[in-house]
């Protein structure tokens, strides 16, 4: 508050540890005081509103009310163990700095008042302390066994109990400079800076600091009596991120937040230090009555008050990792490159975010979907349109080491046109074939313990030995309709014709025959179905809940001690809670699922777990049945409605709100997946496809509630909850179940074990791997190339390795180990031992170019360049800053590994670093791209400050065993008066701000640059951007300009300012089909839209740009890329362009321009969300993006959509998205089109 600026004020919230009252600090030493209600009698008090609020009434409390003295709240917090709520609070009346040390030193007061609301406000004052160093930081509540409070300083500890006295201890040699008390342990040696820390109490004696770097130190409060004697700090102990937070997650847990990159949920490991006790001779003293009534004060056994143990010796604490949360961190540069393949046939974009800050950097190589890695060509499968890997017994199969027998790849299943390839697997390079079948394969799996194959045709279904042989032929060439659908699971195969009809067929092990068995439960026969699956369940969630068999109420009464899988819902109620001992039972219990297995083969089985039998009738209705007893234990509509969640439906027949209203076509399941999903921890999924390309994932969630008064039969214990949505792309526009079908239809193949991961692969146009983990939620991601088959095999001794066959041949492939699912978008993460804070690609040499920032002790100078000298002493803590290095990093097998650099001088920072193309003479085209490098110095508050601009380009040379090398080249050292904080190439010409000046030059011969014409800016350029021949300017305070340049003469010429006094961080152009607008970001995260408009009679003739949109992004962005977005490859000239944001959280987010009609559209279904989806804690997502302008009558806020918001429209039932866009007058197919069409990331 010293400048004055409100909106760079950052409030304190604080609650009382018994959630009786929270604090807000405001402006001018106020508090915001809500009170909580702690008695039901003060609710009967109050009507209305008020009696529904768990709170009183909130008020402003004035500190200078409760004491005049309370000026400059540094911190507070509650303190545990009061009657009434007790606050503490860090102050200082008067101001100093280290320039005033000499005259006011010791400035910090901490008073600690009680806050008692109900005799008419009064703050009684309980403890006030004063004379406390000036540097201090923040407070900690210490346990009721240590009592008091400590008080963290930037060069050492406070100790402060109830009574005002206080303990010290000094971890740096600044300590004398900046307070006049005295320590009672001095740890200078440590020169621990506590700038940036964080601590929190593990024990009732043992407090963990963190500091900024993440070091680990123990602090051990050693008692004296009742009071605090010394103070006693450990060396490092132990080494975690750097923390944004810390707090106790448990008895002996701590979270570690960190906002730079991975958070830990940390153990607190204790080593106990074994310390024998000396017997000291005892002595005729005194005799002390209080000690003979209640005993040695300084005995361990009585030092607790809670009667606790208290260790004999000190222990040594440190923190280990127990579960990391992934994270990206603050993002301090992005840009985008290209990552050829081994094989050199095609390069994707690939985008490098810096993130991280404090220690060290990561690299995290973002790309759209994840990446091909080949590992060898498989010619033999080049016209296959389906593989199966599958582990038969065979006497001649190949033996590794590290994969099971039951997960070896010995024989080979191709589907290849109208004919079908058997191919055995050995240790030889190429597979032999030894087998040829007639008609295409459907599917194909293990049978009769992996001694058989089950193989599926349209025609036929038929049983073949280890060799690939005939033996049986379950169901032979018929004139019924063909085979459309299958499914395997040993020993049940059920298959679904093309008429909807269904057969399904048991294997014997004993006679090993496969013998059709009529579908019928209840008496009723199997209906017309659509999609049919038999699945096994290895996890345990799927069980059922038993039928009633007593009364509602003397079940509820009577003592369970038999099986319970089940439960009853009272006649009161709909749905009733089970008891603790039932959902104990339901929980360790086996399925409730009898087994009158008519062969051996069931009760070999049934270690691997549960099967079942799914059928999707026609009429949209999903039956579940037991095998092998084939009894229904589910039914539902949900599926086909996607309800966003569904249950048995038994006792009531589905209400129909989600129904297909009359005249709508209904979007049929074309194919539905029982599969677990996972990595470690493996859930089980169903997915269901649609055929207009819609793709549902629902995850089986056991239930322990039952959601009908009666029930008649066994019902399923699982809640099916959707988890992920989304619309396939399909060619020719989203399909319908009218239209023909598509060039290559997409189907699910379920797979396991893939670099630990388990889930499924979606074959055709658009291919996605759809995965999970334990650390987030089901995601799909996307294959750069369309996909004709997949499939899982292990023959080459790798159990990460997979077959693929996409455009570019059949590969046999595997996921990299540095790839990284936990985030949105598939991400490689390379740890690296510097801060780097630019990064750049050069097109040329394909090599990337970083700049690094390393801690160095600050030199100061003064004007005539002589170094000045400050204090000195082993104890102190050298002031630092930073100096850059830039650094060439090596690509292909070994990424990352910086193999060329360059120093700059002491006190230089880099700026900016952007990848130039310049005219240069003796290059063909005669342009050549460079590295252009903008610096400032760092000298300090009493030296002015300048700058530099370097030019390098990266050369090829002659390396070791005459292999090519790449070194950097400087080319151009140009001083300049200020700091270079922008560079930027047109025509050829390099643009670089200095300070408020704006210089175009040319490169000279390739050694030096020419200066061509200068512009006047107003305060501070901070960024530049350029789009053909206009420049948008961006500056610290005053927004930005609009700038043109002209080459006869060279001339700036200003054709539009935005004259807001806004700070901008990035500035951006945004075009489509000839328009082009203006996007700005500023430091408060809002996102403001601008055009030129000179018909405009506000704009002054076009002198001013016109402000359309303010939108809050929710982050504050830290930098931005433009990239052309083309919709074919044949396009020269892109239409539009896209921006990419990179923001201080870790995110990353786009912005495409829309067509009107797409965005009225979009914008009333956006409006329709907002009414009709439910969002985060009832929040409004609208005024969560509102900007507050007090120059505008009203918020400017319908130009721009909420992607975020948009995407909730796939997660509604289709029911609720037919009702909402008859209102609007569109339909759901026109508005995921609208969506699929705004595309995302590059």
């Amino acid at each position: 508050m010293n400048t004055g600026d409100l909106q760079n004020y950052v409030p304190m919230l604080r609650a009382d540890p018994l959630s009786r009252l929270a604090v807000l600090t405001l402006p001018e030493d106020s508090l915001a005081v809500l009170p909580v209600v702690q008695e039901q009698s003060e609710l009967e008090m109050t009507n209305g509103f008020a009696r529904d609020a768990p709170y009183s009434p909130s008020f402003v409390l004035s500190l200078s009310d409760v004491s005049a003295s309370i000026k400059n709240v540094h911190d507070l917090l509650f303190l545990a163990g009061f009657h009434s709520p007790t606050l503490a609070l860090l102050f200082s009346p008067l101001y100093t700095w280290s320039g005033r040390y000499q005259t006011v030193k010791d400035n910090f007061c901490l008073q600690i008042r009680t806050f008692d609301l109900s005799s008419g406000g009064s703050y009684p004052l309980l403890t006030s302390v004063s004379g406390l160093p000036s540097d201090a930081l923040y407070l900690v509540a210490s346990p009721a066994e240590l009592g008091g409070i400590v008080v963290i300083t930037s060069t050492g500890l406070v100790h402060v109990d109830q009574s005002g006295r206080t303990t010290c201890a000094s971890v740096n040699g600044w300590w004398s400079y900046v307070t006049s008390l005295k320590p009672q342990s001095s740890h200078n040696h440590l020169k621990m800076a506590l700038e940036g820390s964080k601590s929190v109490f593990v024990g009732p004696y043992d407090l963990i600091i963190t500091l900024q770097s993440g070091d680990v130190h123990q602090v051990r409060f050693e008692m004296e009596g009742r009071a605090v004697g010394s103070i006693f700090i450990e060396e490092k102990s132990s080494i975690v991120p750097p923390p944004s937070t810390l707090t106790n997650a448990g008895e002996k847990t701590v979270f570690v937040g960190c906002a730079e990159g991975d958070s830990w949920l940390a153990d607190v490991i204790r080593e106990e230090i074994t310390r024998e006790k000396e017997e000291e001779p005892r002595e005729d003293i005194e005799v002390d009555w209080d000690e003979d009534l209640y005993g040695d004060i300084n005995d361990p056994a009585l030092d607790s008050a809670s009667g606790a143990r208290h260790e004999d010796g000190p222990a040594k604490l440190s923190l280990a990792p127990s579960d990391v949360l992934s994270a990206v961190g603050k993002i301090m540069d992005i840009e985008f490159g290209i990552a050829a393949s081994d094989q050199g046939l095609r390069t994707y974009p690939q985008l490098v975010a810096v993130a991280g800050g404090s220690r060290n950097s990561t690299f995290n190589v973002f790309r759209r979907g994840i990446p091909i890695t080949k590992r060898r060509r498989f010619n033999e499968l080049t016209n296959s349109e389906g593989v199966w890997f599958l582990p038969i017994d065979r006497p001649s199969g190949q033996k590794f080491k590290d994969i099971p027998e039951s997960e070896r790849a010995t024989m080979l299943l191709s589907s290849e046109g109208s004919a079908t390839r058997v191919f055995a697997l050995s240790t030889k390079p190429a597979p032999q074939q030894i087998g040829r079948l007639d008609g295409k394969t459907l599917t194909a799996a293990p049978f009769f313990q992996r001694s058989c194959v089950l193989r599926v045709s349209p025609s036929e279904v038929s049983l073949l030995d280890n060799n690939g042989k005939v033996i049986q032929d379950v169901s032979p060439k018929s004139d019924q309709a063909p085979i459309v659908g299958a499914s395997i699971s040993d020993p049940f195969v059920v298959i679904r014709r093309a008429d909807d009809s269904v057969s399904f067929f048991v294997g014997d092990t004993v006679a090993r025959t496969v013998s059709e068995v009529a579908i019928a439960s209840e008496g009723k026969t199997c209906p017309p179905c659509q999609a049919v699956e038999v699945f096994s369940d290895t996890t345990g969630i799927y069980r059922t809940f038993e039928p009633s068999r007593v009364g509602p109420y003397e079940h509820l009464q009577s003592n369970v001690t038999a099986r319970v899988n089940g439960a009853n819902s009272s006649r009161n109620t709909r749905q009733a809670q089970l008891t603790a001992e039932q959902i104990k039972h339901l929980q360790e219990q086996e399925p409730a699922i009898t087994i009158d297995a008519p062969s051996t083969e069931a009760a070999i089985n049934s270690s691997h777990g549960t099967q079942w039998l799914c059928l999707l009738t026609r009429k949209g209705e999903m039956q579940i049945l037991s095998l092998p007893d084939m009894t229904v234990v589910m039914q539902s509509e949900g599926l086909s409605s996607s309800a966003p969640s569904f249950t048995d439906d038994i006792g009531e027949r589905y209400t129909g709100e989600e129904k297909i209203e009359e005249g709508e076509e209904e979007d049929e399941v074309k194919q539905m997946v029982f599969c677990p999903i996972g990595k470690n921890n493996f859930r089980p999924h169903l997915l269901a496809l649609h055929h207009s390309g819609r793709l549902n994932a629902y995850e089986a969630q056991p239930r322990f509630t039952v959601d009908a008064s009666t029930q008649s039969r066994r019902s399923l214990a699982v809640r099916f909850k959707k988890v992920h949505t989304q619309l396939l792309p399909i060619s020719g526009g989203v399909r319908t179940t009218n239209t023909a079908e598509t060039r290559l239809p997409y189907s699910i193949i379920p797979f396991s074990d893939i670099e630990g991961l388990t889930g499924a692969f979606i074959t055709g146009e658009k291919p996605q791997w759809v995965i999970s983990t334990e650390a987030h939620p089901l995601r799909a991601f996307a294959l750069k190339q369309a996909a004709m088959a997949f499939g899982k095999t292990t023959h080459l001794g790798g159990k990460g390795e997979y077959f693929i066959r996409i455009e570019d041949g059949s590969f046999i492939c595997y996921l990299p180990p540095t790839l990284n699912t936990e985030f949105a978008i598939p991400c490689d993460r390379y740890e690296m031992e510097r801060v780097y804070t630019h990064i750049t690609f050069d097109p040329t040499s394909a090599h990337y170019v970083g700049a690094s920032s390393i801690e160095v002790p600050f030199q100061a100078y003064d004007e005539e360049g002589e170094i000045q000298l400050g204090p000195e002493g082993e104890a102190l803590i050298p002031p630092t800053n930073q100096r850059s290095t830039l650094e060439l990093f090596s690509q292909g097998s070994q990424p990352w590994r910086v193999i060329d650099g360059h120093e700059f001088d002491q006190n230089e920072e880099v700026m900016c670093m952007e990848s130039v193309t310049l005219e240069s003479i003796g290059a063909p085209g005669g342009y050549r791209d460079f590295i252009a490098v903008g610096t400032g110095f760092n000298f300090g508050e009493d030296r002015a400050t300048r700058g530099n601009t370097y030019i390098f380009e990266i050369v090829e040379t002659a390396g070791a065993q005459n292999l090519p090398g790449w070194k950097l080249r400087l080319r151009h050292k140009d001083p300049a008066r200020h700091p270079v904080n922008a560079v930027a190439n047109i025509n050829g010409y390099l643009l670089n701000t200095n300070g408020p000046k704006l210089y175009v030059k040319g490169l000279d011969d390739d050694k030096q640059l020419m200066g061509l014409a200068f512009l006047d800016v107003q305060l501070y350029a901070t960024t530049l951007k350029v789009f053909k021949n206009f420049i948008l300017v961006g500056d610290l305070c005053k927004s930005f300009w609009f700038v043109s340049l002209q080459e006869n003469p060279y001339k700036f010429s200003t054709i539009s300012k935005d004259l807001q006094g806004v700070s901008v961080v990035t500035t951006d152009f945004l075009v489509h089909d000839g328009q082009v607008t203006f996007i700005s970001s500023d430091r408060n995260g809002d996102i403001r839209m601008l055009e030129f408009d000179p018909t405009d009679p506000d704009s002054l003739n076009g002198e001013r740009l016109m402000l359309k949109t303010e939108y809050h992004a929710g982050s504050i962005i830290t930098v931005s890329k433009v990239i052309a977005r083309r919709k074919t490859a044949d396009e020269e000239f892109a239409p539009q362009t896209q921006i990419i944001y990179a923001t201080a959280d870790g995110g990353l987010t786009t912005m495409v321009s829309v067509k009107d009609a797409r965005f009225k559209r979009l914008q009333l279904v956006s409006d329709q969300l907002v009414r009709n989806a439910q969002h985060v804690a009832g929040l409004n997502p609208r005024a969560f993006r509102t900007v507050r302008n007090d120059l505008l009558p009203r918020p400017l806020s319908k130009g721009i959509l909420d992607g975020q918001l948009l995407s909730h429209f796939a997660l509604q039932p289709i029911g609720r998205q037919q009702e909402m866009m008859r209102q609007i007058g569109t339909d759901a197919v026109t508005v995921a089109s609208d969506l699929a069409a705004l595309g995302g990331f590059w």
